[in-house]
């Protein structure tokens, strides 16, 4: 029998036994009782690193409601209208730089009411810092008040107390002081703690002088509530890291956004089939957990990401095999574009692209607020 650990999987430029299934390496087609077909790609990931200087704020994960079939004449278009030699559509080739203002004019007219991506492409931004402030709620407090039969998910309080404490935190503790809350979140739950180089003392030291210098009552109460999570921590690493470990990535932002892209999707088209560009931490295993969250039996969190949800197909591909995917990318590409611009970066894509990408932005997306229209405002 055939190793697939030395052989490429169909469709997929992953190796090895973790990506043996989920793969689609034929062209995806519409049926009627198959249902729609949606390609999803990424621009910004980091995976569980989402803290720090040289990295980038936002994630972008692009969306298209398309098969392969229905993509390939649009790429084709696409390749000739803006003239490209190259193998295959990708946004930071032949999009981004200030050289590629007539091509960004192409795109911007797919998107536009007329243009044949219109009413098909979805933006789904992540800010990566309010990410990690959410988790920091999620795995920590939200744990313990659930051994204690309490529900912070009941009324959105969990999401409320992750906003207050990300909104009020940089005045309440001072900038400095708050990122050192939020790298030493990534440092303790990140799959490199595995060797638990930082300690649940070195953690709750931060927590401690966080709650200490506080000076807004939302920030002051979270972290009076997070100071005493210790056992809830230590239970983690155990689970996350030890020799029974079981946890997937809790930092991992993709799990989760792929299983709110399916959800918000399925709620629009009815029966839905994903086509994920392959990406490393996206193992069968969790989309495995993908299935689970869209059939209603995952974590609390995201159970009610499955109502009126119906999922076909789970699939990954490579963007050279499939065409959808290649849009996809476009889409991703120019969301990463406009939520550069407003984390206030110097950014000619963003800059031409944003008065069309900014209503693409999935209101349910992993923002600190519900108004997507903010991304279109510049941070000075």
């Amino acid at each position: 029998m055939t190793d697939p650990s030395h052989h490429p999987n169909p469709g997929t430029g992953l190796l090895g036994p973790n990506y043996a299934r989920h793969n689609q390496p034929s062209a995806t087609t519409d049926t009627e009782e198959g249902g729609r077909w949606v390609a999803v790609d990424e621009s910004g990931w980091d995976g569980d690193q989402l803290h720090g200087e040289e990295r980038s704020r936002y994630l972008s994960i692009g969306s298209v409601a398309i098969s392969d079939a229905d993509a390939a004449p649009i790429v084709d278009e696409i390749r000739t209208a803006i003239r490209l030699q190259a193998p295959e559509l990708k946004f930071s080739k032949a999009f981004a730089g200030p050289k590629n203002g007539q091509r960004r004019l192409v795109l911007s007219e797919l998107l536009s009411p007329g243009g044949a991506l219109y009413g098909r492409a979805s933006v789904y931004l992540i800010d990566k810092h309010y990410f990690v402030v959410g988790k920091l709620i999620d795995l920590f407090v939200e744990e313990q008040a659930h051994r204690q039969g309490r529900n912070l998910y009941r009324a959105d309080r969990a999401r409320k107390m992750a906003r207050s404490l990300f909104g009020e935190g940089p005045r309440a503790l001072g900038p400095v002081l708050f990122d050192r809350l939020l790298s030493s979140t990534v440092a303790f739950t990140s799959h490199k703690n595995r060797e638990q180089q930082v300690t649940v003392d070195d953690f709750y030291e931060v927590v401690e002088e966080a709650w200490a210098r506080s000076r807004r009552r939302n920030v002051t109460e979270a972290l009076a509530l997070l100071r005493t999570t210790r056992q809830e921590a230590t239970e983690y690493l155990r689970d996350a890291h030890g020799p029974d470990a079981f946890l997937p990535q809790a930092l991992e932002p993709l799990i989760p956004a792929v299983a709110a892209i399916t959800a918000n999707w399925s709620r629009k088209l009815g029966r839905v089939n994903m086509l994920v560009d392959d990406q490393r931490a996206l193992s069968d295993a969790n989309f495995d957990d993908i299935e689970t969250e869209a059939h209603g039996r995952g974590h609390p969190e995201f159970r009610h990401l499955s109502r009126g949800v119906h999922l076909g197909h789970l699939r990954r591909g490579q963007s050279t095999h499939h065409p959808s995917l290649q849009l996809a990318d476009l889409i991703s590409g120019a969301g990463f574009s406009v939520a550069q611009r407003h984390s206030g970066l110097v950014n000619p894509a963003g800059e031409d692209l944003y008065r069309v990408v900014v209503p693409l932005i999935d209101e349910a997306g992993m923002l600190p607020h519900d108004e997507p229209a903010r991304v279109a405002v510049s941070s000075p």
